[in-house]
């Protein structure tokens, strides 16, 4: 169970991405693609200003998840859970609201609807000068979406959304470098998964699978990915304070220096024996582009194989997925579903054709390989395009939408799940290599990369005439 007093420390985003250069294992649908067409009663343009929101924002939220969430909602539950991030902001200031404790009293969700309006209201009259009207609507919210259980199921204020944005473009922003999981075989411990080329966090010595005990002096037992790369970023210029431990040594404290952090999603370059490589770091707004471009040159410089890199690869968006697979299937092959159980719908996405040539190719994945990732390795394995090297993958096989709001800010909630070209649902399942190569996550890239070694191995055995 999530902790509730995390509330406080407003989570960043998504979907899959955060502000840092960090990437979540998390998938967010394009703003108009799977999100269902029918009006939504929550405005989506933002005004020009930026107009406040008030208590209304939660019987739009409510409405809005009834009509889209992937799952039949509980009203009165995530009311409950609403008032219970009141009950985080008003702790904070250390003011006490007994009549808030009471609540719900009743069974009937409108009613309790109207009363939970009736106490924000009289909390804020109440209150005048300690309490923020726009703060405590954006802890209901966050309560509320957190009465969902679902990590993937946020609201987002309008600087927490901005940031998101700018992630998903490949950003310019202050933070460290460094991409950053929940290890899930050390009770979700944060960890980090790689540290990005000539940025603080690698110039520093971090390495993959450096667990981070604490941000600042605050623990980060518990944290989600969000609220840890929210505290992580910062303005250029500033420190932050991490607590390093590292497999057989004593945990020690690294004062790090942000700057500037661009992130490209893509890159190739030519090895051995004519064989291409492409890394993908994340599935963002220019992805599909740069895979290109990088595909491009590499058939220029004579590849005659491929090597696709999704490993420690947390996502992104699902249509950067399908524009990547796109380049490698032909054109009507089914590249994903989406499907809605509880609306019984199922939405294809096939390929539209390129004109690449179909090289031998092999697509690395490993437990840090989720969503975007995901939908692509499995895509292409199920239509016999690539083989798949590494270990199991992640397990994130659900799809968020975005719904903006009033002033600026954003709700995230998960609208399907997907499926790959043969029918599978990998949620919290994983797809499993066709060539297994156990390798801890902190070796890619290096000297001791033997999954890339493996993959490299097998391509040259297949450009010599021997298909195994």
């Amino acid at each position: 169970m999530r902790d509730m007093s995390r509330l406080g420390r407003a989570p960043l985003a998504t979907l899959l991405v955060v502000g840092l250069g960090l990437w979540i294992a998390t998938l967010l649908a394009p703003l108009a693609g799977v999100t269902p067409a029918h009006a939504k009663p929550w405005p989506m343009k933002v005004s020009q200003n930026g107009e406040r929101l008030n208590s209304d924002a939660i019987k739009h939220t409510l409405y809005t998840l009834k009509d889209e969430y992937v799952e039949k909602v509980n009203y009165n539950a995530l009311l409950k859970s609403a008032a219970d991030g009141v009950q985080v902001y008003l702790k904070e200031k250390k003011i006490k609201f007994k009549e808030l404790e009471k609540f719900p009293r009743g069974t009937s969700a409108d009613a309790n609807l109207l009363e939970f309006q009736d106490l924000l209201s009289r909390i804020q009259s109440a209150n005048r000068g300690k309490v923020q009207d726009q703060k405590l609507i954006y802890y209901a919210l966050k309560g509320l979406m957190f009465g969902l259980k679902d990590p993937y199921s946020i609201a987002m204020e309008a600087r927490e959304y901005r940031k998101l944005k700018e992630s998903m473009s490949g950003g310019n922003f202050g933070g460290v470098g460094i991409y950053i999981e929940l290890d899930k075989a050390h009770k979700n411990q944060l960890v980090v998964v790689e540290p990005i080329e000539d940025t603080p966090g690698a110039k520093a010595g971090l390495k993959p699978g450096d667990w981070i005990l604490s941000i600042d002096g605050e623990s980060t037992n518990g944290i989600s990915l969000d609220v840890a790369a929210q505290h992580i970023r910062g303005p250029v210029g500033s420190t932050v304070r991490l607590r390093i431990q590292r497999k057989g040594s004593a945990a020690r404290d690294y004062v790090l220096t942000r700057q500037l952090i661009h992130v490209k999603s893509a890159s190739g370059k030519m090895l051995p024996n004519q064989v291409g490589y492409i890394r993908l770091r994340f599935f963002g707004e220019d992805t599909g582009d740069e895979v290109e471009r990088a595909l491009t040159l590499l058939e220029r410089n004579g590849a005659k194989a491929l090597i696709l890199d999704v490993r420690n690869n947390g996502g992104g968006y699902i249509k950067a997925a399908q524009e990547v697979c796109n380049l490698f299937l032909p054109s009507g092959q089914t590249i994903v579903s989406v499907v809605n159980y509880r609306k019984h719908t199922n939405e294809t996405h096939r390929a539209y054709g390129s004109n690449h040539t179909r090289l031998p190719m092999i697509v690395l994945i490993n437990a840090f390989s989720a969503s975007a990732s995901e939908i692509t390795a499995g895509a292409l394995r199920d239509t016999k395009a690539a083989t798949l090297v590494g270990t199991k993958s992640f397990g994130k096989g659900s799809v968020q939408t975005l719904h903006e709001m009033q002033d600026g800010g954003a709700l995230k909630f998960t609208i399907a799940h997907y499926l790959t070209p043969s029918g599978r649902d990998i949620n919290k399942i994983g797809i499993k290599p066709d060539v297994e190569v156990k390798m801890e996550p902190k070796d890619v890239g290096g000297a001791k990369d033997i999954q890339l070694q493996r993959a490299q191995a097998i391509l040259r055995q297949r450009l010599a005439g021997n298909p195994r």
